[in-house]
């Protein structure tokens, strides 16, 4: 277990000679890192100064013994370059619980009676039939259906007159609290009610309303339930107490409180992170979704498996009912304020489709697809400026049609042309390679960019780490795992860094493609390695454990910081790198998780809207020396335990200092120095924090909180001390 301070190393990642300072040999190394600490300016700290370091003491604690120094230069006379807030970005697509489960409010799983039967009831799955079936029959229809698929048949018959229909249960309800249920019936006759009800497990009817049915075509019967009492777990049936046929084509089941769909709840903590750009609809969705039939109509919409995650695998059986399209997206964008980023279907699609996606979205309302998206209720033009062309299309055999970098760049330009064509503002992102995940590709990006980089105006990145699996030396071995966990960004930097250059040397100065980091996050990761057979394959195995954990991971302080380290890496490259997408918006990997009645912002959400509120729109040049550390699981030297940034707000009076220590248990004293600029002594300071690395938030429980204090004592050079394992932003006023 190797996490003892190396020599210490002096940083300058914001600098074009970073990455070849990174390869100096280590003497080369410690000839250019002459300690600032050693210089007589540095460790003159104002009387105020020390108090405020005391005071700090003692607000945070007992400090260990052994505490470690480092120190901090920031020039804030001119700043480098602009850092988008877009880095800040996040990312939702048609996988687990993050739409249907998570942001959209339906509580109802398989809303629209796909056929899809596991156990042969007769009854579409999830739905249960009566438990005695003597006077009721059942059957998945596909010759009657509201949306040219399915419906569910329910036949009542003989002499009873008590309720029988379908049910289900899986998710919980709050007492007194209102629900809309609605379904879409068609009756073989009239004269007679259907019955929406609430119940507890055991039966009891907590809530209870009935409405009458008419004869003849279908119609949407509508009621409002308040259950007298909380349900865990709750059972919502539909039923009816007359003989004769019923076709049930759509039924749903919704707080009452919802906004166009969306969960209130989980609406209401996604604006408080503010992410200025949602990538969507996917992912691996993306590459077979069908755009066309996710508009109008809602309940009349066909559903299509979300592939690759599809049956029998995922939430609700890796099925999209299609309710959130791409009205939905752009509506609820345009409501939190963010920029729409959307992936076309390049493993499935054409270009004509992906062009009528363009002008549906962006088309004149006499437009052919203009006038589509009139009639569903939007004459108004979206404009949506950010597209991209298909994801991880390089990924054999998991992605639709998967290819390789010559048959991508082939079919890539047409398709980006057609794009174009329809609306030339738009900005169009090429999917490139980072990790080096396929065996198949190891160039994807020289092939790409050298056929195709006129028509490429960024490139999209993706990284996870570990990209698959924990190394074996790293498992069940929290610190080093830790300490491997936040070092990685600086991995991704490195060869961050290196895959820019690559792209300056094959437009050879004729255009700067830009990045756009549209997936990246940490897997809390602690399933088995599959075992690669002629069977089934390492990558088909891998796709299936996704399909079925959901990646279900409720993320620690520790993977905050990672997150808060990845931000630096952005704001530090963001004249190269506008666009960024953490991975994913809501429950899987999430920065919110909910339940079916509760919702709460994860240890990373807390990262994400700490400097989403409290960072500035230019980047500071800054220098610092710092311990370091090495992982040699990984082979990874040079590691400092500090991660600095500077930003400046766009009036230039206010300076973010952001300082992440990753020492998994000691503290660290920074001494910081201001250049060019008189700060002023009062400001405030924001944390991230906790009394353990691995400590997370979960539903009424919260460890990890943005923490703030008003400071008094900043100055041209004071004293910080940084909480081991913590993310502190410090707001410093300018004069």
């Amino acid at each position: 277990m190797m996490y003892r301070p190396q020599e210490a190393v002096r940083s300058r990642w914001w600098c074009p000679q970073a990455a070849a300072r990174a390869c100096q040999s280590e003497a080369q190394r410690r000839e250019t890192s002459t300690s600032l600490l050693s210089r007589p300016h540095a460790v003159r700290v104002s009387p105020k100064c020390l108090l405020a370091a005391a005071c700090l003491t003692l607000w945070l604690g007992p400090v260990s013994r052994a505490q470690m120094t480092a120190e901090v230069r920031v020039d804030a006379r001119a700043p480098l370059h602009t850092v988008d807030p877009r880095i800040y970005g996040q990312f939702v697509e048609h996988f687990g619980r993050i739409i249907n489960g998570g942001l959209w409010a339906e509580l109802l799983r398989n809303r629209k009676f796909y056929p899809i039967d596991t156990q042969r009831r007769q009854v579409a799955d999830p739905w249960m039939p009566e438990t005695d079936r003597s006077n009721v029959s059942y059957a998945v229809d596909r010759w009657v259906s509201l949306n040219g698929i399915s419906a569910q048949r329910v036949l009542p018959h003989g002499n009873s007159r008590s309720w029988r229909g379908i049910s289900q249960t899986g998710f919980d309800v709050l007492g007194g609290r209102e629900y809309a249920a609605y379904a879409w019936i068609k009756a073989d006759r009239g004269d007679q009610n259907v019955a929406f009800r609430l119940e507890a497990a055991d039966g009891a009817v907590a809530a209870h309303a009935e409405a009458p049915l008419r004869h003849g075509d279908w119609q949407k019967v509508e009621a409002r339930l308040t259950p007298d009492r909380s349900l865990r777990p709750a059972v919502f049936r539909i039923a009816f107490n007359a003989v004769g046929i019923k076709w049930i084509g759509a039924a749903s089941l919704m707080p009452a409180d919802n906004v166009e769909g969306l969960r209130r709840d989980v609406l209401e903590l996604v604006k408080s992170m503010g992410p200025p750009v949602i990538r969507w609809p996917g992912g691996g969705y993306a590459d077979c979704y069908d755009w066309r039939r996710a508009v109008g109509d809602r309940d009349r919409r066909q559903p299509q498996p979300i592939l690759p995650f599809g049956q029998p695998y995922g939430y609700d059986h890796g099925m999209d009912p299609n309710d959130f399209g791409t009205d939905e997206y752009l509506r609820f964008c345009a409501r939190i304020g963010a920029d729409p980023y959307i992936t076309a279907n390049f493993g499935s699609g054409t270009p004509e489709m992906a062009a009528s996606w363009v002008e549906y979205c962006n088309g004149a309302a006499d437009s052919k697809w203009g006038a589509v998206r009139a009639v569903n209720g939007r004459r108004e033009p979206y404009r949506v400026k950010h597209w991209s062309i298909g994801n991880e299309i390089w990924l054999d055999p998991a992605q639709v049609g998967h290819t390789t970098a010559e048959g991508y760049a082939t079919y890539y330009v047409p398709i980006a042309k057609a794009m174009k064509a329809t609306d030339p503002t738009i900005a169009i992102t090429a999917v490139g390679q980072f990790d080096n995940v396929s065996a198949t590709e190891r160039n994807w990006n020289d092939i790409v960019l050298s056929a195709a980089w006129e028509h490429i105006d960024m490139l999209s990145l993706h990284h996870y780490y570990p990209t698959g699996y924990w190394p074996e030396a790293l498992v069940n071995r929290p610190i080093p795992a830790y300490l491997a966990v936040v070092a990685d960004p600086i991995r991704v930097e490195r060869s961050l860094k290196s895959l820019i250059a690559q792209a300056d040397r094959i437009t050879q100065g004729k255009k700067k493609i830009q990045i756009a980091f549209d997936e990246w996050n940490e897997w809390d990761w602690d399933y088995p390695r599959p075992v690669d057979s002629p069977e089934r394959s390492f990558v088909n195995q891998f796709i299936d454990t996704l399909n079925k954990s959901g990646l279900e991971f409720n993320h620690t302080l520790r993977d905050a910081l990672f997150g808060a380290r990845m931000l630096h890496v952005f704001m530090r490259n963001c004249e190269r790198l506008p666009i960024a997408a953490r991975t994913h918006m809501i429950n899987s990997l999430g920065a919110i998780r909910t339940d079916s009645t509760r919702a709460f912002v994860t240890a990373s959400g807390k990262i994400m809207e700490l400097y989403r509120k409290h960072a500035g729109t230019a980047l500071l040049s800054v220098e610092q020396r710092a311990p370091s550390y090495e992982v040699p699981e990984e082979g990874w030297r040079d590691i400092p335990y500090l991660d600095a940034a500077a930003t400046i707000s766009p009036d230039g009076r206010t300076l973010f200092l952001h300082l992440i220590n990753l020492h998994p248990k000691q503290s660290l004293n920074v001494q910081v120095h201001i250049d060019g600029r008189v700060p002023r002594p009062q400001g405030r300071i924001w944390e991230v924090a906790a009394e353990d690395f691995m400590s997370r938030n979960d539903f009424g429980r919260e460890t990890v909180t943005i923490r703030q204090r008003r400071a008094d004592g900043f100055g041209s050079a004071f004293l910080q001390v940084l909480p081991r394992h913590s993310a502190t932003t410090l707001e410093i006023g300018l004069q």
